[in-house]
């Protein structure tokens, strides 16, 4: 048992900007949909190819959409390309060609295919959180993402929201690295979040005043 609990997830987390950037989604299901939904939230630029569509990706206009089967030349300029077909043959076709050309690559259902998985994603305001089997396990990753979002609270996402708008007058202030890393952490440590929690906006204001030596209006984050 002790042996399995050592065992190594291999894969790399790291989370990656594909605004304006090509994604190829190869499969016109509604996998394939779930897939091309994610990757447009993300800003991707996303081209669908396959013989046949499902209704939400032929109706989506900012897609590219090419009715045919894979072809090699499909993963030109390509940043990463997705495969979410039940082809065996072209879901290692497109495994294949992405290694060769140097595109991460992700088959669905086939961490053997991979050079990248998904993780289950907790998604709270500016806050994700990425969880990850490793693909031994997708249905475990799910259970987790739900139990995990149940204990975020959406003062987790306010406190988030806050710090990202103080954070230019921390940086822009006196003192060293090490100065300004303690105020961000003496503001994470102190009462903010209870008093978040508490919607006692003066409370927080108060805390934020201590702190930076200014006042922060707080009524956009927290009414």
């Amino acid at each position: 048992m002790n042996d399995l609990l050592t065992m190594d997830n291999r894969f790399y987390p790291l989370f990656i900007d594909l605004r304006d950037r090509l994604v190829v989604v190869v499969g016109g299901g509604m996998v394939a949909w779930r897939k091309v939904e994610a990757l447009r939230r993300a800003g991707a630029r996303v081209r669908v190819i396959a013989p046949e569509v499902v209704e939400r990706i032929e109706q989506d206009e900012g897609l590219e959409v090419v009715r045919r089967g894979y072809e090699p030349g499909d993963l030109d300029g390509a940043w990463l390309v997705i495969a979410a077909t039940d082809d065996e043959e072209t879901n290692v076709a497109v495994s294949r060609d992405a290694e060769s050309r140097r595109v991460f690559c992700n088959v669905v259902d086939q961490p053997g295919l991979c050079s990248f998985i998904v993780p289950s994603v907790v998604e709270k305001g500016p806050i994700k959180i990425a969880i990850s089997t490793g693909g031994v396990s997708p249905a475990l990753s799910k259970k987790m993402r739900i139990r995990i979002g149940k204990l975020l609270g959406d003062e987790y996402s306010i406190l988030a929201l806050i710090m990202g708008r103080i954070r230019p007058i921390v940086l822009s202030g006196e003192g060293g690295h090490e100065d300004r890393k303690r105020i961000f952490e003496v503001l994470i440590d102190s009462e903010l979040l209870d008093a978040i929690r508490e919607h006692n906006r003066d409370r927080a204001e108060q805390i934020l005043f201590e702190a930076l030596g200014e006042r922060i209006d707080l009524t956009e984050v927290l009414p």
